[in-house]
């Protein structure tokens, strides 16, 4: 609850600032989507619902076509940074409201080692994490836009166990997820 709070005083001056001047006919440039999400599933510890942080460093081509980098913190079994490359197929509207498909491949980054009641964790590893997601876009007056965006998303890390009888095993954890995202466009 602190989470979805401190995004609201975040946001929320944001968009009164934004709202401010007239909104801009952009074809190509940079584009920043920032979004806090609810990834709904099952864990290792039985955590079925973890917070996310995103956002979206983005190139915007053409009205249709955009591609970048993302990068973002989430609260699983263990706290994971992501960093990726990510592609967007954007379906403008003539009420300059869209929809669009994304998709998103790269690296997860754990920040912490994963913890073990019954043996001792030597070493925890990162892995691939896979995110696809569909998403509308609501104008507003200024620079910024909110969105709203549903989809799936695959993680994995793995870590060494060591085994006095076996030596080193090696485990690892994937994550199967539903995604929940609402945020902010800005460009």
């Amino acid at each position: 609850m602190k989470n979805l709070i401190s995004i609201l005083f975040i946001l929320i001056p944001t968009t009164i600032v934004c709202q401010q001047s007239k909104t801009p006919d952009k074809q190509t440039g940079y584009q920043n989507y920032t979004s806090y999400g609810q990834l709904i599933g099952s864990g290792r510890d039985n955590n079925t619902i973890v917070s996310s942080i995103q956002m979206e460093h983005n190139y915007l081509f053409n009205k249709n076509f955009a591609f970048g980098l993302t990068t973002g913190l989430e609260w699983m079994d263990i706290n994971m940074a992501t960093i990726g490359g990510n592609i967007k197929i954007i379906f403008p509207t003539t009420n300059k409201q869209s929809v669009y498909f994304g998709a998103s491949l790269g690296r997860v980054i754990p920040l912490d080692d994963a913890e073990d009641d019954w043996r001792q964790i030597k070493n925890t590893h990162g892995g691939d994490f896979i995110n696809t997601e569909i998403g509308y876009v609501f104008p507003t007056k200024g620079v910024a836009a909110f969105y709203t965006a549903i989809g799936y998303r695959f993680q994995e890390y793995s870590y060494s166990i060591e085994d006095w009888w076996l030596d080193d095993l090696q485990r690892s954890v994937k994550y199967n997820r539903f995604l929940i995202r609402i945020g902010l466009r800005i460009f």
